[in-house]
């Protein structure tokens, strides 16, 4: 019985559905149940949204922690060219006929003010990344010499090592900002979980629109192997979750909160239809 699934399970069973190209392809070439993918995905997705965190991430810090991971990426590469800028301007200054002592000496005094411990910072973590980029802008304001002695320094294009490092301090800034909203996703999803009537509404949901999906499978005349692909892990999982509630193991039912009858797993009242497995598309909302 579909009922008889766990959130763990039904998340596990709609993903190929969404997120596996292949299975998705085959899932929209049957012309019964390609026209249901969208509400498909909202049900797999509403079911992620309350499944029970035992140590992963939620798709929202999934995405937060890739975008971070991005930012950090630019960031990185944009600290190293104004480095490798500074450097490069050392080397030209020492390459001069007669070498340029002193301006090679400045490059040396801006290098270690904007880098005291050279390129460690990048192995720090988003969050003290952030904060050297603060302490840069700061000094960048109160020792304007070095601001004017990065635009003095050409880059790529048509700007100066100042524009390059312009850039550098935003990405700080975007990180110190991704930083404290994962930081209040991280309080939020802890402090509150997904309440049981929620829980139940998303089980709902994921009933209705897999039943739909396999009653129309019924009726599909698609390959009988395109059939089995999308019906065949539904109903072997199905099964088999029927099979371990009915043999009243403790701890076996759906862990999740929601109420699962005993002698109704479709949710009809004795004596009524079972439209739990086989609803009709006036039953979705």
């Amino acid at each position: 019985m579909l009922k008889h699934l766990n959130l763990d399970e039904m998340v596990a069973l709609l993903s190929p559905w969404v997120e596996d190209a292949k299975h998705r392809k085959v899932f929209l070439s049957i012309p019964e149940i390609a026209p249901l993918h969208p509400r498909v995905v909202e049900a797999h997705e509403g079911v992620v949204a309350v499944q029970p965190s035992s140590g992963g991430a939620s798709s929202k810090m999934r995405a937060l922690t890739d975008e971070i991971s991005e930012v950090d990426r630019r960031h990185d590469h944009l600290a190293r060219a104004v480095s490798y800028g500074i450097d490069a301007r050392r080397e030209l200054c020492l390459a001069e006929d007669a070498a340029d002592a002193a301006g090679a000496a400045q490059c040396d005094v801006v290098q270690k003010k904007l880098f005291p411990g050279g390129l460690s910072i990048l192995n720090a973590s988003p969050l003290a990344e952030a904060g050297n980029t603060t302490r840069i802008a700061r000094l960048l304001e109160d020792e304007p010499a070095i601001a004017d002695f990065l635009r003095s320094v050409p880059a790529r294009g048509k700007v100066s090592l100042l524009d390059v490092t312009k850039r550098w301090l935003a990405k700080g800034r975007e990180l110190q900002a991704l930083e404290r909203a994962r930081t209040e996703l991280e309080a939020t999803e802890t402090t509150t979980p997904a309440s049981k009537t929620t829980i139940q509404a998303a089980r709902s949901q994921w009933f209705k629109i897999v039943s739909l999906v396999l009653s129309n499978l019924e009726m599909s005349r698609a390959p009988a192997r395109d059939v089995e692909i999308v019906r065949g892990p539904v109903l072997r999982a199905s099964d088999r979750a029927g099979k371990r509630y009915a043999s009243g193991k403790p701890g076996q039912a759906p862990p999740d909160g929601a109420e699962v009858p005993a002698t109704e797993p479709s949710g009809a009242a004795p004596g009524e239809p079972d439209r739990g497995e086989g609803g009709d598309a006036s039953e979705l909302p």
